[in-house]
């Protein structure tokens, strides 16, 4: 923690404008923390654009609930690209500790999103309210819970498919080889991990999504990424605008596709105005920026470069 500490110490008090971070799901809750604390040592507030890694999202546990997230804002960050999944969000809505009642995790889950208790001791000073479990996890920010699939919760889906289909490759090539020696068939039937690894490099199907999941030669993820933008509001709320993407297989010249006129910028470095970015963007996006400035949110969307 030190030394992340000492890192950001150094990130923030130096002239560079972009910064990278490579982490994972969990590195923009402790990127939180740390500039939380660097505020407190009277450490320089300078706006930085961060450079993210795929799969960071962001989370934040209770006590973070209430901080501001507009570091965040003009952020551009990779993301491996997932339809959205039929049902999906119907499903979470569904959830509840009521009729899961034998899910002990969704109770515990529960208390801390929705900042309830489900049993408080009666002595107990400044208590939490009662959890009624009608709670709806649709009404909770952002930061806290998101209700559609995530691209990590759509790789994690994805992965554990991959591993069923290995594990069905695995008991097919048992049952066909039914003449190999004892030594390969008890590897057949209790397989070692590493002995995954071949089958899961020919798995190939397409998820539930209708996209295909499948690996090239090096056991790597056949897949480019979506470049993304990050836009923060004041009321802790923020949006991912894809602004490009990474296709590996493209040509040369089109490995890499930017739309810089629609990427929104801290405000420090906005160098043009254009009204028209929001014809630029999707129309999901466009309709939850619409919402933002129906409640006075100011509107970030002049905010471009060429």
């Amino acid at each position: 923690m030190s030394e992340g500490m000492e890192l950001f110490s150094v990130a923030m008090r130096s002239s560079a404008n972009v910064v990278v971070v490579y982490g994972g799901r969990q590195t923009i809750g402790v990127m939180i923390i740390m500039l939380r604390f660097l505020a407190f040592e009277n450490v320089p507030e300078k706006t930085k654009i961060w450079i993210m890694t795929a799969e960071m999202e962001f989370t934040s546990v209770a006590f973070q609930r209430g901080w501001s997230i507009c570091y965040i804002h003009g952020a551009i960050s990779l993301s491996i690209p997932s339809k959205k999944l039929l049902r999906f969000e119907k499903f979470i809505q569904m959830r509840n500790p009521t009729a899961d009642s034998e899910d002990g995790f969704i109770k515990d889950f529960w208390e801390d999103a929705f900042a309830c208790s489900f049993t408080q001791p009666v002595e107990e000073e400044n208590q939490e309210p009662i959890c009624t479990g009608r709670e709806k996890l649709e009404n909770l920010p952002k930061t806290v819970f998101e209700v559609s699939m995530t691209s990590h919760s759509n790789s994690v889906y994805d992965a554990v498919y991959a591993v069923a289909y290995a594990l069905h490759a695995v008991h097919l090539q048992r049952f066909k080889q039914s003449t190999m020696g004892n030594k390969e068939k008890e590897d057949l039937v209790n397989p070692q991990p590493f002995l995954l690894h071949p089958f899961l490099r020919g798995v190939s199907f397409n998820n539930s999504a209708g996209e295909k999941v499948a690996f090239n030669q090096n056991g790597e993820l056949i897949a480019g990424f979506d470049v993304i933008n990050w836009v923060t509001f004041p009321n802790q709320s923020f949006l991912r605008v894809k602004v490009g993407k990474i296709d590996p297989e493209a040509p040369s010249h089109k490995v890499l596709t930017i739309h810089k006129e629609t990427i929104i910028w801290p405000s420090q470095f906005n160098q043009l105005q254009n009204k028209k970015i929001a014809k630029k963007v999707g129309q999901n996006e466009f309709k939850d920026l619409n919402e933002h400035s129906k409640f006075g949110i100011p509107d970030h969307r002049d905010s471009i470069f060429h």
